[in-house]
């Protein structure tokens, strides 16, 4: 008994999880089963092809009429049945998820004792189709005129032939075209053919695709090139319910000009959006920004790329020519970007030169052909010369302005030797190094000196220009003068350059070196310049070198009274002048001298962790920044710090431009500034201001 009942548990807790496991079973699809039969007897049809759509699928029934369609998508299918001699019928299902659809269906027999028949019940043009055709039959036993109406209320459809004759036995094939930019929405109408004595009617239905996309775009991106300044784009309505309204955004880039920014368009038209690009505003090179054209809640990106090219420039090689006792030397132009026409001049005494050529075409420089360089020699005739060194300044003309080259020669014969002042420093104990002369050629100072190896071994000498902040050059009034374009430069043997130059020395051997100096201010009477060398930690001194024929110029007299207080004991530090300018202003003058032999580097900050203020004799504080002090250093000017390092025995203007001194103010009382040094600061106290 006890086997009996716990058999029976078993079977019911079985049946339980079996039911839970059905329930939770879904099917996510449909069927479609149906039966063909005749519309007149109701027999089953077999040999009837049976196709839905969409997806295209066939049956053919068997004996029992039976079709079946499984495992479909829930949604909307057409069955459309065929067999000869029966009328194509067809109908319109629903599938439903988890459900069977019942698609039983019934086909017409074509009577061959009528007259008219069509091959088709109706026409369904679908989402996409544009065009289809069916047959009008004629199934009597003689002719008959035929013609199709309705047409007049169908301002969407066109039909091709409307009328005609059909000989017994025969057909016509009627084309029916669909209008799509008519159709906004579903729309289903009905067509007649019509004969002497019957009309069978004609249902045409015709749906839209749903777009989800209102607008498209005629480019995504437009390409400028170097040449392009105008470029434009359509913007077009693809969708189907009427007008879309659209705007641009993104146009951030100062180099483009958008036009329209906004609009309306209407379905299946375009609208024209034009785009202008402004290459005065670009940088050199290739140019890219993105615009965005929205229009519904959809955002279509549109890339704008142009090219820029380069600004035209020359390279001058060498930056300077010293032809010695050469009778010629050359030098070459490459023009970069673009050609460049030029003309040759010169500036001082050059009659003892002449050129190749005077004037010409540069081409645009290419580095695989060496025809795009411009060669000229200068030729010397020394005729007639008395011997000494001869300079003048050639000029090389251009729409890109006036480029300068040294030029210089030398007669050999005796003569007095130039008589220079100043003295060469060098780390180097096997270099000996001699200066020979310092003079000027216009507005250009070119110092010249020897070097002789006097060790045992060849010894390579490099001299850097201004790279690293190592090579620096003042003269005597403050100013410094800079390396590189437009700016001083080196020599060294055959060798120059404003970056730096190299010469290998053999024992004994001497070298010719010379720096050039252009644009040196009228009242400058000697230099002192600082050359990185070779070694670490090794540089070369030019002090105190005289310019040829010019006095030093007078030391400055100081214009107010005060005191400076220092902690740098390797600079010297004199105030100058404090007065009060056009308005609010006060500016206080002052320089200071690298009183040793070596560079020194000097840093003045602003108001920069609290370590620098300025007060006047009222107790007034000024600030620095913006509309506060400035300083200036040098060639530096700033109100957060300024920095010079200055060659041995080298002097250096700086000032402090103090703005809205009160104008009962008669001294600044105090100005202290945090200095390069740890803990080291500069005061300026009792600064009397006129």
């Amino acid at each position: 008994m006890k086997n009996k009942i716990f058999f029976g548990l078993c079977l019911l807790l079985s049946s339980l999880m079996l039911w839970s496991c059905i329930q939770e079973e879904v099917s996510y699809t449909g069927n479609i089963i149906g039966k063909v039969t005749d519309a007149n007897t109701g027999m089953v049809l077999d040999g009837v092809t049976v196709t839905i759509s969409p997806g295209g699928l066939s049956r053919t029934t068997g004996s029992s009429g039976i079709f079946e369609f499984r495992d479909l998508e829930p949604k909307q299918y057409e069955i459309q049945v065929q067999k000869d001699g029966y009328t194509t019928n067809s109908k319109i299902i629903n599938v439903t998820m988890g459900a069977d659809a019942v698609g039983d269906i019934t086909m017409t027999p074509i009577e061959k004792n009528g007259k008219l028949a069509l091959s088709v019940s109706s026409l369904n043009f679908g989402t996409q189709s544009t065009s289809l055709s069916f047959s009008i039959l004629n199934n009597g036993n003689k002719s008959f005129n035929w013609n199709i109406t309705g047409l007049d209320k169908l301002n969407w459809l066109s039909v091709s032939p409307v009328s005609g004759t059909l000989a017994a036995g025969k057909s016509n094939a009627v084309t029916v075209t669909l209008n799509r930019n008519c159709v906004t929405e579903y729309v289903e109408g009905t067509i007649i053919i019509n004969t002497d004595n019957e009309s069978l009617p004609l249902k045409i239905t015709a749906n839209i695709e749903n777009v989800s996309s209102k607008i498209s775009l005629s480019a995504t991106t437009l390409n400028f090139g170097t040449e392009y300044t105008t470029l434009s784009f359509d913007i077009k309505n693809i969708g189907n319910a009427g007008d879309v309204n659209w705007n641009i955004t993104g146009v951030d880039a100062d180099w483009i000009k958008v036009s329209p920014l906004s609009g309306t368009t209407s379905m299946n038209k375009s609208s024209v959006v034009k785009v202008d690009v402004d290459r005065n505003k670009m940088d050199a090179g290739n140019n890219s920004t993105t615009i965005i054209v929205n229009a519904d809640g959809e955002s279509l990106r549109v890339t704008i790329n142009a090219e820029k090219a380069s600004d035209r420039y020359l390279e001058i090689y060498p930056s300077a020519l010293f032809l010695g006792t050469n009778d010629s030397e050359s030098f070459i132009v490459s023009s970069h970007n673009g050609s460049t026409a030029y003309q040759l001049y010169g500036r001082g005494d050059f009659e003892w030169a002449s050129f190749s050529k005077v004037e010409g075409v540069i081409p645009e420089y290419d580095p695989n052909n060496i025809e795009t360089v411009e060669l000229i020699y200068i030729y010397a005739d020394r005729t007639g010369l008395a011997p000494g060194e001869y300079t003048f300044t050639l000029i090389i003309s251009t729409d890109l302005g006036d480029y300068e080259l040294p030029v210089s020669m030398t007669v050999e014969g005796s003569s007095t030797p130039d008589v220079v002042s100043g003295e060469i420093i060098s780390c180097h104990s096997d270099l000996e190094f001699t200066l020979t002369s310092c003079k000027m050629s216009g507005t250009t100072a070119t110092i010249e000196y020897t070097v002789q190896n006097i060790g045992s071994k060849s010894l390579e000498l490099t001299l850097w220009g201004s790279t690293g902040g190592y090579s620096y050059l003042y003269d005597d009034l403050g100013n410094e003068y800079k390396f590189g374009s437009q700016g001083a430069s080196l020599t060294l043997g055959k060798e120059s350059n404003s970056a730096g130059v190299s010469a290998t020395i053999p024992s004994g051997v001497k070298v010719k070196g010379s720096v050039i100096i252009p644009y040196v201010a009228d009242e400058a009477a000697s230099f002192n310049i600082s050359l990185r060398s070779t070694f670490s930690g090794a540089d070369l001194i030019f002090k105190n070198v005289a310019i040829q024929g010019r006095s030093s110029s007078s030391p400055d007299t100081p214009q107010t009274t005060g005191i400076v207080i220092s902690c740098h004991d390797d600079l010297e530090f004199t105030l100058l002048d404090c007065k009060r300018g056009a308005g609010d202003k006060v500016t206080l003058t002052y320089k200071v001298k690298n009183i040793t032999n070596k560079p020194h580097y000097l840093f003045l900050w602003g108001s920069t962790g609290g370590r620098s203020y300025i007060y006047d004799n009222q107790g007034n504080e000024y600030g620095f920044g913006s509309n506060g002090a400035t300083l200036t250093l040098g060639n530096e000017s700033s109100s957060a710090g300024v920095s010079a390092t200055i060659p041995a025995n080298a002097v250096v203007k700086g000032s402090i431009e103090i703005r809205g001194v009160e104008s009962s103010a008669t001294e600044m009382s105090n100005i202290t500034l945090y200095s390069s040094t740890s803990s080291a600061d500069l005061i300026f106290k009792n600064v009397k201001i006129r």
